[in-house]
């Protein structure tokens, strides 16, 4: 009989559980051999993870190697692959552990309000934790120039993308320029955008001359270029 994936991961749990040692019953020759795959470098995504504690320790002495997992984000709390032997006769153990992720990131430079439009002197560039963060981070404050704030980021706060919002280059009921070609010549037109919209995004966009609704994309704030169709 198949066992659910929750039946399974509670049993993989317990024998985890089993086999695992308090923190201050570390093994020295294990606990070396952890701090020594830190501090070789373990790097994803631009950022350096830097051990902070091991939840539980496998019940085994003896140096081990260690493997990451496959990772979604930087969590703050991963399960480490130890090893120990080789091939067949190789024993592993799943060791919680908790971590900082240090990355060099845009971080506020002062306290900044909800729905403030991100300027240079608002931000500066610093070494912080991204650790357990949703959403993508920046390395250049020029990236986050002409943003909006979603809330309140505290003065040091990592600016993550869950917390800006982009202002459209093009809002609905703007009067926009249409650009086409028709059978090799540029063609132009006035238009109204139907939508709002970013650059490169696509967004419906009525002549005001034909009255005829054409799909284009956003070129820059007064520009669209058809995707479909003719002007």
């Amino acid at each position: 009989m198949r066992m659910r994936p929750a039946i399974l991961l509670l049993a993989a749990l317990a024998i985890v559980q089993a086999g695992a040692a308090p923190a201050e019953a570390a093994d020295a020759a294990l606990a070396r051999s952890l701090h020594a795959f830190f501090h070789r470098g373990v790097v994803a995504d631009g950022a350096r993870a830097e051990l902070v504690r091991v939840q539980r320790w496998p019940d085994t002495k003896g140096a081990a190697r260690w493997q990451m997992p496959a990772l979604r984000g930087h969590p703050a709390q991963l399960f480490l692959t130890a090893i120990q032997g080789k091939g067949a006769h190789a024993r592993r153990w799943y060791v919680p552990v908790r971590v900082r992720w240090w990355a060099r990131a845009v971080v506020a430079r002062e306290d900044i309000p909800a729905r403030a439009i991100l300027g240079p002197s608002m931000l500066t560039v610093a070494k912080a934790d991204v650790a357990g963060r949703a959403g993508r981070w920046w390395r250049e404050p020029g990236e986050l120039v002409g943003v909006r704030a979603n809330r309140p980021i505290a003065r040091g706060e990592v600016v993550f993308s869950s917390a800006v919002r982009r202002p459209p280059l093009v809002q609905r009921g703007r009067e926009v320029t249409i650009l086409a070609r028709v059978g090799g010549i540029r063609v132009t037109a006035l238009g109204t955008a139907l939508r709002a919209a970013n650059r490169g995004e696509a967004v419906p966009v009525r002549n005001r001359r034909s009255k005829q609704i054409v799909q284009a994309r956003v070129v820059d704030a007064h520009t669209v270029r058809v995707v479909v169709g003719g002007a």
